[in-house]
Order: C-alpha cells, then structure tokens, then sequence
C-alpha cells in the first residue's frame, strides 16, 4: 500500500494593514534599542569619567517665552521695593503706605515679620528699594532719612550707612570710645540727638551729625558682593560702586566707601534724570535704569559710558523705567511703571536685543498698576512689587 506524502501547507498570506503593523513594530523596536545603547554609553561613559551631567547632555539656556502668572501675595501696603535672601527662601518687601514696614515672606507668601528703623514712626520714614549681601543682611535705602539701613536676615538692627564716608556705629565710636552694639543705638534725621547705652547700659544721647550731601535710592549687590548705589543728590545725580571690601569687613568703625561715582544730571549721554537701580551683566558692565529719561544706561566696570539702550518707539521701547534685575542667562528683567510691565532684554552680547513684555494694566491676575520693582530667584520666579494693586505678583518661567 503506497501513501502518499503530505505537501507542506504554505505560509498565511498577511493583509497589507498586518504588514505595515508589523514593519511599525520592527521600527519601535529599533528605535528603543537604540535608545538603550545610548543610555547604555553614557552610563559607562559616566562611570569611568565621572562629568556633571549638563556638560554630557548640554540643556539650551536661551528662553524666548514670557512666563507664566501664578500668584499674588497682598498682604502689603503700597509694595515699592523687593529682594530675596540668598538661599531664596526668603521674600522681602518695602511699603510705601500705612506703617511704611519692611515686610518678610516665605516663598508660598506666608507673612513673617515685619520690621523699620528703630525710634522712628510711619511719617518719619520712607523704606524704598532693597537688597541682601551674600551673608544674608538686608540693605534698605529711605528717602526721608536719606540713609542706608542695614539688618540682619530676621530684621534685627543691625547699623545706618549715613553718607559714603559714615556709619552710624562709627559716629558713637568716635565720640565715646564704645563699640556700640546691635539694637543699643538707634538714628532718626528728624531728632537733635543720636541715642545709644554707655558703658553701664544707661541710656546717653550725642548730638545728631551733620545731614550728608548725599540721597541714595536705588541698592543692588552683584556677584562680588560690590554695592551699586544709586545717588539722588540735587543737580547731581549718579551711581557709585561701593567695593565688597568696606561692605563686608568684620566691623564699620572705619568706613570710606571709596566708591567709584560715575554720571551727572542731565538728559546727554552720560547722564541720570532719577537714576532707580544698577546691575551688572555677565559681561561686567553696569546698567541703570535712568528714570525719566525713559532708557537703559550701559557703562563699563571702569564708569566709562558705553550706550544708551530703549529708547525710541517699538516693543522694546521704556516710558518710565524703575527696578530692574538680571538672571544667569543675562536676561535683564526691567519694570515699566508707565508702560505697565515688565520687559526682557537679552544682555549676553555686545548688542543687546529685546526679548519680550508680560503683563498689562489693571488689576486681575497678571495685570499691573504702577509696578515698581522686580526680583529673580534661581528657579525661574519672578516677583513683581505691584504698587497700586497692592500686592507682589509670582511669576514662573
């Protein structure tokens, strides 16, 4: 009996759609293997040549979008100034109105503290711009005392900056021959006398020194921990860069800012109308927002004039500018009181460009009332004192 062999049953035919799925799946898969090696390689790569990880995988540092609103804190009267402490955990915020406080927060906007210049009363003083040093103290200018106070990081007393050449602390010094300490001294312009303790604690008085030819303003520290000082002097209007090496030392009792001092008043190149705040670039050059004059002012680290930026008409055009700040990329945040926001500027090269505006006039969420002051923390917020809303407006990039 012979049998017959089988023939062998042919493959199933697949459809068109169950070849293109399968030819998909094959293109995943390569691609996901890929992937893995190249995970793979930077793992060993890594660990035979330990690098920090944005020099193997380089993160684009231009960012070419306003951010985001997100917030408001309103607990504070007539916000014109504000600065964050240097661990950027802290908030601090000068008012203009009511009981004209410095004011503390906490970044989710929880009120903790408040302070002012001892022996003084809401009308008798006027906190505008602020600013932190490296170590923590505050620096707060007031425009009816024509002085620079100074804190420590939970608003404790801590000294008087009375003109470029005096301290408060060194005054007593002087004339007592005692190291006065923080929170037994105290200095109010509208009073004859100085009070201080003596050496048995008791309460003492000298008289009160002459008033300086002198009317600080704006107050900003740069990366060196250099005071830029704006000077509101009658006809006389400029910036000086107070050296870390006097703002820093152990003790004030033989205080000479020996500031470098550059500009004048007027409306030509070189000149201040309402000089409001300096920074310095990347590039060590120092900008100021020269007020009513409506531009940005570029001078070099040596206090040679450079340029003049924003003025004219257009996008990046300013009207009134006040408080400005810059961040790690360079991008110079500059507050529009008039024109009712806050402009970027893009300060990394040679010339600098405009960027973007965020914000309006009015007073819903993201909108402005007269804004006066900007501060930038390392996580891409911006906190914008917002005047006549007031309130300090959260931003996020």
């Amino acid at each position: 009996m012979s049998v017959t062999p089988l023939e062998p049953t042919p493959p199933p035919q697949l459809s068109p759609t169950e070849k293109r799925r399968r030819k998909l799946l094959l293109i995943i898969l390569a691609v996901l293997l890929l992937l893995l090696a190249s995970v793979t390689y930077l793992f060993v790569r890594y660990l035979n040549q330990p690098e920090p990880l944005p020099e193997l995988l380089p993160v684009p540092v231009e960012v070419s979008y306003p951010p985001r609103y997100t917030f408001s804190i309103y607990d504070v009267n007539g916000p014109v100034g504000v600065a964050l402490a240097p661990d950027g955990e802290r908030l601090y915020v000068t008012e203009m109105r009511g009981d004209r406080m410095i004011k503390m927060f906490d970044l989710d906007g929880n009120l903790l503290g408040s302070f002012a210049p001892p022996r003084t009363t809401p009308g008798e003083r006027a906190p505008v711009y602020v600013t932190v040093d490296s170590t923590g103290r505050v620096f707060v200018t007031d425009r009816l005392q024509h002085a620079i106070f100074v804190y420590d990081a939970e608003g404790e007393y801590l000294d008087t900056i009375l003109s470029p050449t005096l301290t408060l602390s060194e005054y007593i010094a002087k004339h007592t021959g005692l190291m006065p300490a923080p929170g037994d001294f105290a200095y109010d312009i509208f009073e004859t006398e100085v009070h201080y303790q003596d050496a048995k604690g008791q309460p003492a008085t000298l008289p009160r020194p002459d008033d300086a030819a002198w009317a600080p303003l704006g107050v900003r520290f740069d990366a060196n921990d250099d005071l830029l000082i704006t000077d509101l002097t009658e006809n006389a209007h400029s910036v000086m860069v107070a050296p870390a090496s006097v703002i820093m030392a152990g003790d004030w009792l033989d205080f000479d800012l020996d500031a470098s001092k550059f500009g004048a008043s007027g409306q030509g190149d070189g000149q201040f109308l309402f000089p409001n705040g300096a920074v310095a670039d990347g590039l060590s050059r120092i900008i100021v927002s020269d007020g009513n004059n409506g531009r940005l002012s570029v001078w070099s680290d040596q206090g040679e004039f450079l340029f003049h930026f924003g003025v004219g008409s257009g996008n990046g055009a300013l009207n009134l500018p006040r408080g400005l700040a810059i961040d790690a990329h360079d991008r110079l945040h500059v507050v529009d009181a008039v024109g009712q926001n806050v402009k970027v500027y893009n300060f990394s090269g040679d010339e600098p460009a405009f960027l973007f505006a965020f914000g309006s006039i009015g007073a819903q969420s993201g909108q402005f009332n007269y804004p006066n002051d900007v501060a930038l923390d390392a996580s891409g917020r911006v906190f914008i004192a917002d005047r006549e809303n007031n309130r300090i407006q959260v931003w996020t990039y």
